[in-house]
């Protein structure tokens, strides 16, 4: 392998999220970044979707780091999944991305398996036959690298998510001069984020959302509530800032916000003036148009701080006639619906509110068309190959380079699994690995199965039937009347003649087991033949076979 580099991407290719990519050489490999996808919402209980680790443990011993890129949970979400199947590796990340992975590990015990090294932006980490340099990039939270990774085969550019912004409003400022000096010294390949190609203008810079927000919140007649990604440090700051210029109290609610705000605290990202804020219960004490709300739940989430604002459930949180709201956030793919049901219940409660799609109070943190034109035209690589995005953003994206100096033929659009083999030469794909995702199901990580989520589909299109019979252990007897329980099958109106007609059915096949007791003749089979005539009546009075769940207690 000593003239080639192996790369495989396990995830981030096709669709939004779930990021991860190891490149390999003869000697050593690297991870770079291992993140997770969330689920949307038809999907039965799962709650998010993280690569399956099972090849990459076949690489195991050679991964000498992992590097994440930036915070967000689609690129660090699923490490603590990675270290608990068996990868460790050191990780390697920003100041506050660093401080973002030690608190996901250590929720789930794991902050001490790994060492996590902190770098700053134009670091160099020499790792085996790979050197990797960190470069600064904007992007919608603080302390986003960019990576260069020189191997045996020549240097590789990984941008990930980035945009340029010329005047952002908080952290480094976009690391031009590296990016030129390396198309000067020569890139082989290019591997370009590809999230926003489809705009062409160009994006808000955050300094003029920073500055159309102080124009609402000095506006503003009641209680302000922006709500927006818990990791978007940027905006965060904004908001303390203007709230100490104003003179306004701010409270937190959720739980994502409030950890993350201690994080950006400990960065040096935001200054906690006891004197500002104030504890959200407490926010009565005060006259509403003397306070800021920070909120998660931008996304629509169902059990968010937000979404029980919008329907009058949060304990200490209302709004009405006078207030503003503003999302200060995109829309993620497949979040349209719960976002639209968000805003519409939120305008219910007499609120005026603001978001993206009427007011600038938000801006992309992904390069749009010209940006990515212009990364082009300073790495001038050789090869190409656009990351991170769903698959029309990848083929518009390698579009885009064809027209931009890089050579069609070099152009390379892969998915998710398919190994590409890099040379100074050429760059194709050799091999393809199948089986490439898990479902998970809850905190702790339980993997939800094929046949798991089958099952779950099963019940919540056709309802599920529970059966109940106590049976003497020692006779075989059954000395109790059947209980029968349906859930999701009928409306209350019907159903006690259907549980009751049910029931005879069951008290039937009861009169046969005990006539074959009678005999000596023991059925083995009993349960699943209760299953069977259920199912069948069911079926006969619905025109539907719901699960059915026969429990025979013996006593």
């Amino acid at each position: 392998m000593s003239s080639k580099v192996i790369i495989t991407p396990y995830g981030g290719l096709g669709e939004i999220g779930m990021n991860c990519m190891l490149i390999e050489t003869e000697k050593s490999a690297i991870l770079i970044d291992c993140g997770l996808m969330f689920s949307e919402l038809d999907h039965f209980g799962v709650e998010f979707v993280i690569p399956n680790f099972n090849h990459l443990l076949t690489k195991k011993d050679k991964i000498r780091a992992i590097f994440a890129t930036h915070g967000h949970e689609d690129h660090i979400g699923a490490l603590a999944f990675a270290l608990k199947a068996g990868i460790r590796a050191p990780i390697y990340a920003s100041h506050f991305t660093s401080l973002m992975v030690r608190d996901r590990l250590k929720d789930r015990g794991l902050d001490e398996l790994v060492p996590i090294n902190v770098l700053a932006a134009g670091s160099h980490v020499e790792l085996g036959d790979i050197k990797v340099t960190t470069a600064s990039v904007n992007h919608s939270i603080i302390d986003a690298f960019a990576l260069f990774i020189d191997t045996p085969v020549g240097k590789i550019v990984h941008t990930g998510d980035f945009k340029l912004d010329a005047s952002p409003h908080f952290g480094d400022v976009f690391a031009h001069d590296m990016f030129k000096k390396a198309g000067d010294e020569g890139v082989l390949l290019l591997l370009s984020d590809s999230t926003n190609v489809e705009r062409e203008e160009l994006g808000f810079s955050d300094t003029g959302i920073a500055e159309r927000l102080e124009k609402l919140f000095e506006s503003a007649q009641g209680l302000i509530l922006v709500s927006m990604f818990s990791s978007n440090v940027g905006r965060m700051a904004n908001v303390f800032e203007l709230a100490a210029k104003m003179k306004k109290k701010i409270a937190l609610t959720g739980r994502s916000m409030q950890q993350n705000v201690a994080l950006a605290h400990e960065r040096g990202a935001i200054k906690l003036d006891s004197s500002l804020i104030i504890d959200i219960e407490d926010i009565n004490q005060y006259d509403r148009n003397k306070v800021i709300v920070m909120s998660t739940g931008c996304q629509g989430e169902p059990r968010s701080a937000l979404n029980r604002i919008a329907h009058a459930e949060h304990s200490y949180v209302t709004i009405g006639e006078g207030d503003l709201v503003i999302l200060s956030s995109s829309q993620i793919p497949g979040n349209e619906k719960p976002i639209s049901y968000l805003i519409n219940d939120l305008f219910r409660q007499g609120a005026d509110v603001l978001y993206d799609a009427i007011e600038d109070v938000h801006t992309s943190g992904h390069a749009t068309r010209p940006e990515l034109v212009k990364m082009l035209e300073m790495v001038r690589p050789k090869f190409f190959i656009p990351i991170h995005g769903e698959y029309r953003h990848l083929v518009l994206h390698a579009r885009l380079a064809a027209e931009n100096g890089v050579r069609e033929e070099n152009i390379s659009v892969i998915q998710n699994g398919e190994v590409v083999e890099l040379t100074p030469d050429s760059v194709q794909i050799i091999d393809k690995i199948e089986e490439l995702r898990l479902l998970v199901d809850g905190r702790e990580g339980t993997e939800v199965t094929k046949d798991v989520l089958r099952d779950r589909k099963r019940m919540a299109e056709t309802g599920v039937v529970f059966c109940l019979i106590a049976r003497e252990k020692e006779s075989g007897k059954i000395i109790s009347k059947p209980e029968v329980h349906a859930k999701g099958l009928v409306n209350e109106s019907f159903e006690p003649w259907l549980i009751e007609e049910a029931t005879k059915v069951v008290e039937f096949k009861i009169q046969e087991y005990t006539k074959d007791l009678k005999r000596g003749i023991i059925n083995k089979d009993f349960a699943e033949d209760v299953r069977i005539e259920l199912r069948r009546f069911f079926d006969r009075n619905l025109g539907k076979k719901p699960t059915v769940v026969p429990v025979v207690l013996d006593v």
